[in-house]
């Protein structure tokens, strides 16, 4: 647990309390269609329940690692960032999750090429295989553009750096790639235009050789 300047308090994400993950999902939820690649990626199919089902998958209870929050001092969760490393264990979906996807996303052809192009667009813009990636991030609405978002990615950045680790981040505005920056010094590597979608510009960080 970390203490900001800002009062905010950073720690992981409780999956396992039923309240704070229910916090959880509702700000990631609240901030999916927020996020450029992500709306750009579910095009026409995006609608409130789609994004309730992905972040209920993002945010699977059984998750053990991944999944940090900024806190007031009082315990009220403002922001949430979920991201990977190479020693984080994968979770399946649950069960029910698999077949709401199946009833939300079908085999619709066009969210399917958005898909691979998407992946495909992740891994061509960094080869680093040790790297600690942030997935998603998000943030109550009534609490953007407090710093909120800093707090909850500032301990991921310290992690990588602790474990000499490549930390990547990919934002998909101009606004964001700046303010990154400027916040944590991460350096401008690759970018990628998405078709009819976003430039995702990719931000990293890299250990000295």
């Amino acid at each position: 647990m970390t203490a900001t300047p800002s009062g905010m308090i950073a720690r992981a994400v409780r999956l396992d309390d039923p309240a704070e993950r229910a916090r959880a999902v509702e700000i990631v939820a609240q901030g999916i269609p927020d996020i450029p690649h992500l709306n750009w990626l579910f095009g026409d199919l995006m609608s409130p329940r789609l994004a309730r089902w992905f972040a209920e998958v993002e945010l699977n209870p059984a998750r053990q690692s991944g999944v940090n929050g900024a806190f007031t001092e009082s315990g009220e969760l403002l922001g949430v960032v979920v991201w990977s490393a190479p020693d984080h264990v994968k979770v399946s979906p649950l069960p029910e999750q698999v077949e709401e996807g199946r009833e939300l996303i079908g085999g619709n052809e066009a969210f399917m090429a958005r898909f691979k192009e998407n992946g495909d667009a992740e891994r061509n813009s960094s080869r680093v295989e040790d790297s600690a990636s942030v997935v998603l991030a998000a943030v109550a609405p009534e609490h953007r553009r407090s710093g909120v978002l800093q707090v909850a990615v500032r301990p991921v950045i310290e992690e990588a750096t602790a474990r000499r680790l490549t930390f990547l981040l990919r934002a998909g505005t101009r606004e964001l790639a700046d303010a990154y920056t400027r916040t944590f010094g991460l350096i401008e590597g690759e970018s990628y235009t998405l078709t009819d979608g976003p430039t995702v510009q990719v931000l990293e960080w890299r250990p000295p050789a």
